[in-house]
Order: C-alpha cells, then sequence, then structure tokens
C-alpha cells in the first residue's frame, strides 16, 4: 500500500486521480481485511439493514455488462452502491470500535474518489 499516502489522505487524495483511489480501495478492501474489520471484530448476529436495491450482485453486474451500460458507468454505480455501504456501517458504530479507524480510511478514499467522479459528466 501507500501508508503515507493514507496519512494525509485529507489533502493529497483528491490529486491522485480515479486510477490510483481505486488501487488504494482495492488494497484497503481485500478479503483478509474485510474479514478481520467486518466479521471477526462485529459480534454474533450483529447486522446492519439494507434494502434489496443496495446489493450489488454479480449476476447483476454481468447483465449491465451484457447490455449497453458502459465501464465507466459501472465503475459509477461500484462506487456508489460501495460508498452508501460504508457509510451505513459508519452509522451503526461506536468511535471506539477496533474497526472505526478502517472504515474512515474507507469512507475518505471514497470521498476522494467522489471528488474525481464529480469532474466527470454521469
Amino acid at each position: 500500500g501507500c501508508p503515507g499516502v493514507l496519512a494525509v489522505l485529507g489533502l493529497e487524495a483528491a490529486a491522485l486521480g480515479e486510477c490510483e483511489l481505486t488501487r488504494l480501495l482495492q488494497d484497503k478492501l481485500q478479503y483478509e481485511m474485510r474479514l478481520q474489520y467486518m466479521k471477526h471484530y462485529f459480534p454474533i448476529d450483529y447486522t446492519v439493514q439494507v434494502q434489496y436495491e443496495e446489493v450489488l450482485r454479480p449476476s447483476n453486474i454481468t447483465r449491465l455488462r451484457n447490455g449497453t451500460v458502459s465501464e465507466a458507468a459501472l465503475r459509477y454505480l461500484w462506487f456508489h452502491v460501495s460508498s452508501q455501504a460504508v457509510l451505513r456501517i459508519r452509522e451503526v458504530l461506536p468511535e471506539k470500535h477496533p474497526s472505526w479507524k478502517y472504515t474512515q480510511e474507507l469512507c475518505q478514499l471514497f470521498d476522494a474518489l467522489g471528488e474525481e467522479y464529480s469532474k466527470y459528466q454521469q
């Protein structure tokens, strides 16, 4: 990863561009990290309520990809659904929770990516 980038994310992230921000998010969202911060640190039977429309399934992506949806639109869809999911989790986490810092870093990366996407017409 880029620990220096994450340390000064508030100022530097906006200058990174979509590809670098996506790579940083990919690093943060690796299976092992999600398992540690989003499963092991949560109590058994702990749930966050989501609407059916908020779940992004691989079959839906395949259907969209086979249709007329552009790759840029699919990337924006992934960004929107993922950032909203992280915000939902943040709503229920107390600040002293072991996953607080991890989700805060995810939110900062998604915010920076949102700034990048706001430059484009969607």
